[in-house]
């Protein structure tokens, strides 16, 4: 891809409002937030839509924002280098990953012409804090050293004067001067911070001021409504305008079978049911499921459809598609064959999904038919699809976005079942073997500023992704991908930068399930990515 470099600083996604969600789990410790879905008195049943949840003192709810709409681990599971390993023929090895983001140079550090820009500070703290706001009284007083609440502040050394300009205020001397690394490194350690906009990166979490926001589906499009602005020398590729920010929302497994057929068609609660969910608090948890495994305790707190909201407010939304549509379909009230009525994909578009990968193993549970049923459905909604298709061209064909000039492709690859893999004269799912789909993302990496790949890969119900799968997504990586998207496992697992910039997300959990019966497949994780 041109300017790989330059690229790679432009468009490195904040994931510091990346909403950490929960379907019908248990608490996950210093996140953002939760959805959880309501437990009746068969936990077997999946009696409630998902709910967004958070523990006292947690973030607000999101609310549905404007957008520009495309064309067309828990427990902080964040993965250590991989050790050096015996490679599998499949996949080759890559370097390290790492987990940390390298530290970046302060702004007077950075080459280039630089000119008189207008740029926005942002109050930040560790990426795992609960926090999302801060009000101009909180933050004026942590800067005149008055403040309870945030006794250890850091600014950068270079805009110490014009913060305090800004805000008519002096700052205290107890307030610290430091780097971009520096005030990274002491937010991980519970201080506050303040960056320029343009250094905000996945290593922090960025604060709202008062009722404004710079990154996620509730921010500000106009950079002169945001409270704390200051005039800097910046080269061109530094300048930071929200207006051309967009933003991604991934989800994980959504299930048209079993328990949520039964509440949508059978219960007649509608299409629009499962993602009517609002926001709770977790308060315990009690025993037992049928297979005996405790599962939580909540009291409802109310923003009934926070969870649509979420959706449909990005610019880009994706699920994984876990199984057929077909107008031949069986429901099915148990087991492990997936067919679905074609009238509940309205539900997926009407919750604002913009795209479904359709490669994993269930997607051929119907036949031959039921993958191409499903493709037309999709494509009759103007749901965006790839991962499957009537041969293996046509499965290896990335759906393409186009955000804000943004040219965005994503690629569906399944790693578990190849029985159901497409071949040049079969219709089915595209496979995540090196031999097709590294040459699938370098193709798509020449016509696309930004590639996603989302594979269905791993072993159910396990916290971690394999070495192979790591490897993998170093590879991935090396040919031009951008961010992974893992499902599969039905559990949430761990996350890790690649490469500079570059996330992969081993699974996402599931997001529309009927797998209450463990708290770790209750837990689905709701990414809300800013790019800019």
């Amino acid at each position: 891809m041109a300017g790989e470099t330059g690229f790679a600083r432009s468009w490195r996604p904040d994931l510091s409002r990346a909403v950490v969600m929960l379907l019908l789990g248990g608490v996950l410790a210093g996140t953002a937030g939760f959805v959880v879905g309501s437990l009746g008195p068969d936990p077997g049943a999946l009696p409630s839509p998902s709910l967004i949840a958070g523990q006292p003192g947690g973030s607000t709810a999101p609310g549905a924002g404007g957008s520009t709409q495309p064309s067309a681990s828990s427990n902080g599971n964040v993965l250590p280098s991989l050790p050096p390993s015996g490679e599998p023929s499949a996949e080759p090895s890559g370097p390290p990953a790492s987990g940390e983001p390298s530290p970046t140079a302060s702004p007077s550090d950075t080459p280039g012409a630089a000119r008189d820009v207008t740029m926005p500070i942002v109050p930040v703290v560790g990426f795992w804090s609960t926090r999302t706001i801060i009000s101009t009284d909180d933050l004026t007083a942590a800067l005149r050293g008055t403040s309870e609440r945030f006794r250890d502040v850091i600014v950068g050394a270079a805009d110490r004067e014009a913060v305090g300009a800004a805000l008519g205020i002096e700052i205290a001397a107890s307030v610290r001067s430091g780097t971009v690394a520096e005030i990274r490194s002491a937010v991980r350690e519970g201080a506050l911070g303040l960056l320029r906009a343009a250094d905000v990166t996945p290593a922090v979490r960025a604060l709202g001021i008062d009722d404004r926001h710079l990154f996620g589906i509730r921010r500000t499009r106009d950079l002169a409504r945001w409270p704390l602005l200051v005039t800097v020398a910046e080269p061109p590729d530094r300048v930071f305008d929200p207006a051309t920010s967009w933003t991604l929302a991934a989800a994980g497994d959504v299930l048209l079978d079993r328990g949520v057929a039964r509440q949508v068609t059978i219960l007649k609660k509608g299409v629009d049911f499962p993602f009517d969910g609002g926001r709770v608090e977790i308060t315990g948890s009690r025993c037992c499921s049928a297979r005996g495994f405790e599962f939580p305790t909540y009291r409802r707190t109310g923003d009934k459809g926070a969870v649509r909201d979420l959706m449909k407010g990005a610019d880009l939304a994706m699920i994984n598609l876990e199984g057929p549509v077909d107008d031949d379909f069986r429901y099915h009230d148990s087991g492990t064959v997936f067919h679905g009525d074609p009238k509940l994909l309205a539900g997926l578009k009407n919750a604002g999904i913009d795209y479904a990968s359709l490669a994993n193993n269930h997607m051929g549970d119907a036949g031959p038919d039921g993958v191409l049923e499903t493709v037309r459905g999709l494509d009759d909604l103007g749901v965006g699809n790839s991962g499957a298709g009537k041969d293996l061209d046509a499965a290896k064909q990335p759906a393409s976005y186009e955000i804000n000039g943004v040219r965005i492709g994503v690629i569906g690859c399944d790693w578990i079942a190849p029985g159901y893999w497409a071949r040049s004269n079969r219709v089915g799912t595209d496979p995540c073997s090196a031999k097709t789909l590294v040459p699938t993302i370098r193709a798509a990496a020449q016509v696309h500023d930004l590639v996603i790949v989302y594979p269905h890969w791993g072993i159910e119900y396990q916290p971690g992704p394999s070495a192979a799968q790591r490897r993998a997504a170093s590879s991935w990586m090396k040919a031009g991908a951008d961010l992974i998207l893992g499902n599969h496992p039905h559990w949430v697992q761990g996350f890790e930068e690649v490469q500079e910039g570059k996330f992969a997300f081993y699974a996402l959990g599931n997001f529309v399930f009927d797998q209450m019966w463990q708290e770790n497949t209750m837990e689905g994780l709701i990414l809300e990515l800013t790019y800019s």
